[in-house]
């Protein structure tokens, strides 16, 4: 079949008219990045999007440990992500430079001093937050309180009990709970999906990972006994989507950061999540987390997927990329100008 002129110049102003559309929808504001890493490890390994399907089926006659290396070596995708050595700040330099590109303010957690090194080094980007997890961290509440006193960190976490096997509502976390309620400062907590078959790598501080510590109903004492904390999910539990949306209805101090989930998952599955979210009412309390990680490369896919998600709006996407962050951290008139300021 043979198009007619007019048929193809209708058709071509079709097209014209839908870029058009989904430009104006795109999102050209600051972005605040709730879940960014200050790391220290050197890992010659690259990411696939979506990063869940780049491991195989295991085999077990073979050792996990040598699966997931060879999967992440030898990564089978075409376009891989690859990670950023920390070796000569080549990490560093890379994370600022894709925050630049995309116009991002990002809450770092790490080591205390690499946050601060990470700060100093792009004080307009990085908001250090303090990085902790009982067993692995030996810092005393009586330290984190000496941390956080000096003014240098904007929260406490990622708290990364889970990959300890603790549970949030563990009584060791209780003096921290207090502490973190005390001086008002916001926590932010790992709970949901680590790296595929965590439990069973030798990596340190990976074989106590357990997936049940994902439940969000976990969270909900320590939220009755302490109930001005601010808490942020990281991971937003996932996949136990239906039990962050009642922990959500129960608690309305509590708040969810992405954390990666979106380059993690398939994108259809993704966006039932973030849809479900959304259309439970709870498109203020979503925020954005890139998790980069060693792989700065997926800051700007993981603000696309958010931003190509055709349910939502201009504002809901606002919400999540600046607007509930900004409230969330409490950032004042003067910081939010600011910010705005650096996107034009």
């Amino acid at each position: 079949m043979t198009l007619s002129r007019s048929a193809i110049f209708a058709g071509l102003a079709l097209a014209c008219l839908l870029g058009d559309a989904q430009a104006k929808s795109r999102y050209q504001g600051p972005v605040i990045d709730m879940h960014l890493h200050a790391y220290e490890d050197d890992i010659p390994a690259a990411l696939c999007i979506p990063w869940i399907t780049q491991f195989p089926a295991w085999d077990t006659r073979e050792a996990w440990d040598d699966l997931w290396i060879k999967a992440m070596v030898e990564p089978p995708c075409d376009d891989p992500i690859p990670a950023a050595s920390p070796v000569n700040d080549a990490l560093l330099k890379a994370t600022v430079a894709a925050m630049e590109e995309r116009h991002v303010i990002g809450v770092l957690s790490g080591a205390p001093d690499e946050t601060r090194r990470w700060r100093d080094a792009a004080p307009e980007r990085f908001l250090p937050s303090l990085e902790f997890r009982i067993g692995r961290d030996d810092q005393t509440p009586e330290d984190i309180r000496a941390l956080l006193e000096t003014g240098d960190f904007v929260a406490l976490g990622e708290i990364s009990n889970q990959y300890g096997g603790i549970a949030p509502d563990d009584e060791r976390m209780a003096p921290f709970w207090a502490l973190a309620e005390e001086l008002d400062i916001p926590v932010a907590i790992h709970m949901g999906d680590g790296t595929v078959g965590t439990a069973y790598l030798a990596f340190p501080g990976a074989s106590d990972y357990r997936a049940k510590l994902s439940n969000p109903y976990l969270l909900e004492e320590v939220l009755i006994r302490h109930p001005r904390l601010r808490v942020s999910v990281m991971h937003y539990g996932a996949p136990l989507v239906d039990e962050m949306i009642a922990m959500l209805a129960a608690h309305p101090q509590l708040y969810i950061d992405i954390g990666g989930m979106q380059w993690y998952y398939p994108r259809a599955f993704f966006y039932e999540h973030l849809r479900k979210f959304v259309d439970a009412g709870f498109g203020k309390r979503i925020m954005f987390g890139s998790d980069q990680g060693e792989w700065p490369g997926v800051i700007g896919p993981a603000i696309d997927i958010i931003d190509e998600a055709p349910f939502l709006t201009k504002e809901q996407k606002a919400d999540i990329f600046y607007n509930n962050a900004a409230r969330f951290l409490r950032l004042n008139e003067e910081e939010i100008e600011a910010h705005h300021e650096m996107a034009e």
